[in-house]
């Protein structure tokens, strides 16, 4: 099987309607062109390459992947920032691009058989990426603009919408046609040897890393309907997702995509009157501690309490995120109600942010913005927290009377050790275990 693409995508936010739906537009596309190209005639048609789709249930995946990649006759990729945020996405342009290179290398011809698509507007195309053209003015100013993703949300059935898709299966022909690149077997992505030229390798965590999500946030038994969509909540805090207009993805599962495709190992608890004690455990295992607050939840107990006694201790390693909703955002009642649920939940973290480029308490975080706010905020965590170990360490060796290892209690609250009322680990990976090569759960909102 020589399937026409390979649709290399990075699915972290939404459901994958509109990805799925470029896909089909794009098959009957190749397949029309087909019957023009070989004059009304049937021709045998190898279906691409969609994980979700061409990878059947009890398959290997990373078997698969490698099989579709070391024999599709073409690589689609849809350019978004996550896309080259994604490990995973770089791989698989890796294992593509070293067929194209091999290709030219024995027959001096450059096929361009790994085809990009502006899904969504990129402002910064990694260094490994950029050689490759993507610009294309035959596609259009609102592709250039807002890219495909948006075109085909405003008008499915548009004419600008068919004429992109058609230039593009085109395009796709032309290298599966005429220039057939040759096939690699044994494909295997998910050595170290297989790391792609995205991420770059200061945005990768180093093996072994952990992170820890908390999330304050109330359930839809709790919700002030009057006041919050009832959208937003679930059953658990660990359903809250304050950007269900955009994305039914809940926050805590977003945020983990996020950090495991930086390499982290993530585990996740609801904030409780244990917050402290865990955010202790977790700087003495050099983990960094991010918590996700609902403004509107922060004052409820237990949530109120911990967040005052966090508020007021030294927890290196450790920042916190407050998103907000769109009319949160604004002038109005509900935006007036969110800065003074700010200020409450975390008075002194809001005070130290003052004037600071990049405050390890954020803020005012909207959907487009989460993404990039999480990575900031844990890059510095991580470096607070390494400097802050260095210096116990140094201490403890200019301190020879100190013998025990254990790090000190920086809490101002004590805490029970008992984590009864925790709710389970979310998706967690064993440290141990390497991070299997499968896609992540995300697409379009």
């Amino acid at each position: 099987m020589e399937p026409y693409f390979f649709l290399s995508y990075a699915r972290r936010r939404g459901p994958r309607v509109l990805v799925k739906r470029f896909y089909d537009d794009l098959c009957a596309e190749l397949r029309q062109e087909l019957r023009r190209l070989h004059k009304g005639n049937a021709m045998p048609f190898d279906r691409p390459f969609l994980d979700v789709q061409s990878i059947q249930v009890g398959q290997d995946w990373n078997a698969a992947l490698g099989e579709a990649l070391g024999h599709c006759r073409t690589m689609l990729a849809l350019y978004t920032p996550d896309y080259f945020r994604s490990d995973f996405c770089g791989r698989e342009w890796k294992a593509f691009e070293d067929r194209q290179r091999s290709h030219r290398e024995v027959t001096g011809v450059d096929a361009k058989a790994l085809i990009p698509v502006l899904w969504e507007p990129v402002q910064n195309i990694p260094s490994g990426a950029s050689h490759i053209q993507y610009d294309n003015l035959d596609l259009g100013e609102n592709y250039a603009q807002w890219g495909l993703r948006r075109i085909l949300v405003s008008d499915p059935g548009g004419e600008e919408y068919r004429r992109i898709v058609n230039l593009i299966a085109h395009q796709i022909l032309v290298a599966a046609e005429h220039f057939r690149i040759r096939p690699a077997n044994g494909l295997d992505i998910s050595g170290p040897e297989s790391a792609g030229p995205f991420p770059s390798a200061t945005e990768r965590a180093e093996p072994g890393s952990r992170a820890l999500l908390f999330v304050a946030a109330r359930t839809s038994a709790n919700a002030h309907r009057k006041s919050t969509d009832p959208g937003c909540h679930g059953e658990s805090p660990t359903d809250w997702n304050p950007y269900h207009a955009e994305s039914p993805e809940p926050l805590v599962e977003r945020a983990s995509l996020l950090l495991e495709e930086r390499g982290f190992t993530v585990r996740t608890e609801i904030v409780s009157d244990m917050l402290g004690a865990s955010l202790d455990e977790a700087r003495g295992q050099g983990q960094v501690a991010v918590l996700l607050v609902e403004a509107s939840a922060a004052a409820d107990e237990p949530f109120g309490r911990a967040l005052r006694a966090y508020d007021r201790s030294n927890h290196p390693g450790s920042a916190a995120i407050i998103p907000c909703e769109q009319e949160e955002a604004g002038d109005g009642p509900r935006g007036k109600a969110y800065w003074e649920a700010v200020r409450g939940a975390l008075p002194f973290n809001w005070a130290k942010g003052t004037g600071d480029p990049l405050p390890l308490l954020q803020s005012g975080i909207g959907s487009d913005r989460f993404d990039g706010a999480l990575h900031a905020v844990v890059a510095k965590a991580q470096n607070h927290l390494v400097s802050f170990l260095e210096t116990l360490k140094v201490n403890s060796m200019e301190m020879p009377r100190i013998t025990s290892a254990s790090l000190p209690v920086l809490s101002t609250v004590a805490t029970p050790r008992s984590r009864t009322g925790l709710a389970p680990p979310i998706a967690a990976r064993a440290s141990s275990t390497p991070m299997p090569f499968e896609k992540e759960q995300e697409d379009d909102p």
